[in-house]
């Protein structure tokens, strides 16, 4: 039976994703792991290279940098991006930590910029990467801001465990957005990444509309009390500019 054109782009970015999380395969491997033919695999294959999407060196496909190219266009057209650009710098040079803004998209926290401070730890973190709201202190900084009813339907799920720390309670974390609310910051400690502290601002706009969130994460065992109350002044004070910014650009 012939795939539906839903069912065919679903299909065609499934084959994508799998070809992306393991860095490539053939067509044969690609069809065990999705129990699809083989035949079929090959035939979406073949479109996604005629597109430019997909490469084939040796019958190994792999993404190709038409992605890059397509999310490099799409993240300058957020306004935000533009707005921050100077901040990020100057939170990463005055703390010396991992710097990120994030916005929110499909119920998730993702990230659109990055700057290292010279003391930064690296990180997985790219343009582009995505992750739980509730396990991320921008994420929660965003979910603070965000209509209740969305963010109930969003708590109201199950949340997913990435470290033991993180945090699955509902209740809990409803009402953690409520302090996020009354103090202007949000902290996650090790929710997301074993042993790291992360604290962020969230960006409004002059209407209060959210447009994003900005983070700092370090170490725990250099962020103490004081340290962090430090931190959370810095990225307050950015977002605040930041908000300024928006009107400019």
């Amino acid at each position: 039976m012939a795939d539906t054109p839903n069912r065919s782009v679903v299909r065609a970015f499934t084959i994508v994703d799998e070809l992306s999380e393991n860095g490539g395969g053939r067509a044969s491997e690609l069809a065990t792991r999705l129990e699809m033919p083989v035949s079929t695999v090959h035939d979406y294959l073949q479109a996604l290279v005629d597109t430019g999407y997909v490469t084939v060196e040796d019958k190994v496909y792999r993404p190709s940098t038409r992605f890059l190219e397509v999310g490099h266009r799409q993240r300058h057209r957020f306004e935000v991006v533009k707005a921050v650009r100077d901040e990020l710098t100057a939170v990463a040079e005055e703390t010396g930590e991992h710097v990120t803004l994030l916005i929110e998209e499909n119920n998730q926290a993702v990230i659109l910029a990055v700057q290292e401070g010279s003391e930064a730890i690296t990180l997985f973190a790219y343009p582009g990467a995505r992750m739980p709201l509730h396990v991320t202190a921008p994420g929660k900084a965003m979910l603070a801001h965000m209509d209740p009813e969305r963010v109930e339907s969003i708590l109201d799920r199950d949340l997913v465990e990435i470290t033991p720390q993180t945090i699955t309670d509902s209740d809990v974390l409803l009402e953690q957005l409520e302090s996020v609310r009354e103090r202007g910051y949000a902290v996650d400690e090790g929710e997301r990444i074993a042993g790291m502290v992360c604290i962020a601002a969230p960006v409004l706009d002059k209407r209060g509309e959210l447009r994003g969130a900005i983070c700092v994460c370090g170490p725990e065992s250099r962020l103490d009390e004081a340290r962090r109350a430090e931190i959370a002044d810095v990225v307050k004070r950015a977002a605040n500019v930041t908000q300024v910014n928006l009107d400019y650009v």
